[in-house]
């Protein structure tokens, strides 16, 4: 039981480093100045996004791995062992359902965000200075929706840890009763 709650505890710890770090996007019509001073760093800007995606990738793959193990490993066991034993354990149930669909949310925002970011780093960015540019700040839009997905997670890890701990408080006060 105490093992959840430390894994929770370690994936919230881990989110607030976060894969994703977007600014709001602002619209923008670029002058011609803004243009040729695209058309001149463009270049820099896709090593820097090609370096950024492969961090991300890294980071998204630990990430996933320990949702992964959360939901399979530890939430899902553990609320079969609540149902086999008779115990309400409905909150974490519907938590852990939450967790499961919002985890979908995360592999979906993830795989847009690669695509977005790769098609980024891919163009030709000198001949397409405004695509380029449009580009870029979808890319970030997507980065914005991962993070928020991410930050949705760790509400739910919260959620059931707390969950979690309240029943075993409960669990332990019955069982002490009926003794």
């Amino acid at each position: 039981m105490q093992k959840i709650s430390l894994i929770a505890v370690a994936i919230i710890v881990t989110l607030t480093g976060g894969v994703a770090q977007a600014q709001e996007q602002t619209p923008l019509i670029l002058d011609d100045a803004q243009i040729s001073h695209i058309r001149t760093r463009c270049v820099d800007v896709q090593s820097f996004l090609s370096r950024l995606r492969a961090n991300d990738g890294l980071r998204r793959v630990n990430l996933g791995q320990q949702y992964e193990t959360i939901s399979t490993r530890l939430m899902a066991p553990m609320n079969s062992r609540i149902a086999l034993n008779k115990l309400d354990g409905v909150d974490l149930t519907k938590t852990a359902v939450d967790f499961n669909t919002q985890l979908d949310v995360f592999r979906e925002s993830y795989r847009e965000y690669e695509k977005a970011i790769t098609t980024t780093i891919d163009m030709k960015c000198k001949d397409q200075p405004v695509t380029f540019y449009d580009s870029v700040m979808a890319a970030r839009a997507k980065r914005v929706v991962l993070k928020e997905s991410m930050a949705e997670l760790s509400v739910l890890l919260q959620r059931y840890s707390t969950q979690f701990n309240q029943f075993s408080q409960t669990t332990l006060q019955k069982s002490g009763e009926s003794q």
